[in-house]
């Protein structure tokens, strides 16, 4: 993320740190650093994420990310603990743990991953990091004064926990250094975190020997690596001893084979299509064989995708056409081909497409926010605002339906509502500032009326305290 590389540099640079033991295991890590302390951290690195043109904000990607990450949560030593699972876009691969149960997972990770239960093993290594307090351990073993603003500190840890590359470009600075070795992960962190997300991995129903797999083929790729190892390597260091914990673990267990979900063999196909230029993807799945149906689908899919990205909506048609009919009722199947029947102008049949995949699927939101766009970009903002009402009574913290509303208001000239949504969709994503700006433009539009007027003056206020909140601690 190139413009938090830049700051984090700087940080690295000025800010010295005292080397020192970690404190104890357990609860203790709270003592100098508090659940409230760190979700408000974490809140504060996820606003500069979000805004990060690396951060992928793909609803089925993120969907899907999510529902793998709290059934693993689910299984977790800490079932009731808050988790959000994002997607990085970056080749490399890496995946890390935030503050506040956040947790960043880098598409090349992904596109790596040859089974789901190999991507399950490193969303449980990662949930067992917060669940054991690792990130509090290390920052309460600093009494909170690792860097002089919480913004800062922020920074300095999404640095040195998703992309090596800062650290590596402010290495010269022995301060650095010292930054950087204070934010990595100890040992006893790492071997813990195996143990406690092995045991994760094997509660959720999905196969163990996946975290164990994936580690392995990692280590043993190293040596092919030099100096330039996978990101995921020089944060999450691996040795021959952790290899062998963890297929100690596995001796004993029955062998269970668990089949990969459609859904994850699908959207690690859309990475993979999205990878490299679009003319060379097409060759790569063209010339792909298949030896059942789903793989059939699979490829069918990744090959419409390339071709859609190559301006080949035709062919791309022709693809999904051919695909297995039950497969290509999935969601995603559905959400591609409505895609695909808008590039070729064929508008009706892709809302056609959209209803049927939401009267099957009701709660697939990519479905949802695809057919609110769909609505839109067809001019029926009164359909699409129908849409949205009742979707928002069932998610009410969704800011990407506010972000629709906000655009189906505009459409229909009522600037008021539509800048009072769009105040709603930066409040959820902790952008207050933006939040507040977009009140003070609702009250200066010429639709106001009295009740318009005293929803919008008095969510104003109530927003402009949660400001002050947020940057007090800053």
């Amino acid at each position: 993320m190139r413009s938090l590389r830049a700051i984090a540099v700087a940080l690295l640079l000025t800010y010295p740190v005292q080397a020192a033991e970690l404190p104890d295991l357990g609860e203790s890590a709270r003592t100098g650093f508090t659940a409230a302390q760190e979700a408000r951290l974490g809140r504060e690195i996820m606003r500069q994420i979000r805004a990060d043109r690396d951060y992928l904000d793909d609803p089925e990607l993120s969907e899907y990310l999510n529902a793998l990450g709290n059934r693993l949560a689910a299984a977790s030593e800490d079932p009731g603990r808050r988790f959000e699972f994002f997607v990085v876009r970056d080749a490399s691969i890496n995946a890390f743990a935030l503050p506040g149960g956040y947790i960043g997972v880098h598409t090349g990770l992904i596109a790596a991953t040859r089974s789901e239960s190999e991507l399950a093993g490193v969303l449980a290594h990662e949930i067992a990091h917060v669940t054991q307090n690792h990130i509090a351990r290390i920052v309460s073993v600093q009494n909170n004064a690792l860097l002089p603003t919480l913004a800062a500190l922020a920074v300095a840890i999404l640095a040195a926990r998703s992309n090596s590359q800062v650290s590596q470009a402010a290495i010269a600075s022995a301060q650095a250094y010292s930054v950087q070795t204070q934010l990595d992960f100890t040992r006893e962190h790492e071997r813990e975190a195996d143990r406690v997300g092995f045991q994760t991995l094997s509660r959720s129903g999905l196969d163990p020997s996946g975290m164990a797999t994936f580690f392995e083929r990692l280590q043993t790729q190293t040596r092919f690596y030099e100096n330039n190892a996978p990101s995921y390597l020089r944060t999450h260091p691996l040795n021959f001893e952790r290899i062998a914990d963890m297929q100690h673990r596995l001796q004993g267990l029955p062998y269970q084979q668990v089949p990969d979900s459609l859904e994850y063999r699908l959207l690690r196909t859309k990475i993979q299509a999205r990878q490299g230029e679009a003319n060379e993807a097409v060759k790569r799945f063209a010339s792909q064989s298949f030896q059942d149906e789903q793989e059939e689908a699979v490829r069918r899919y990744g090959l419409a995708l390339a071709l859609l990205r190559s301006n080949q909506a035709e062919r791309a048609a022709a693809e999904l056409q051919a695909m297995p009919r039950k497969l290509g009722q999935s969601p995603i199947v559905l959400n591609l081909a409505a895609e695909v029947a808008f590039a070729r102008g064929r508008a009706a049949e892709a809302l056609g497409l959209l209803r049927k995949g939401l009267a099957a699927n009701p709660d697939a939101k990519p479905l949802i926010y695809a057919y609110a766009s769909g609505l839109l970009r067809q001019g029926q903002a009164e359909s699409a605002l129908d849409l949205l009402r009742q979707q928002l009574l069932l998610y009410p913290d969704d800011a990407r339906l506010y972000e629709l509303q906000a655009q189906a208001y505009q459409a229909l000239k009522r600037p008021m509502e539509s800048h009072m949504a769009l105040a709603e969709a930066y409040a959820r994503r902790d952008e207050y500032r933006a939040a507040v700006d977009q009140l003070q433009l609702a009250l200066k539009s010429g639709d106001r009326n009295f009740y318009r007027l005293s929803m919008a003056e008095a969510r104003l206020r109530q927003l402009q305290a949660q400001l002050e909140r947020q940057e007090a601690t800053r």
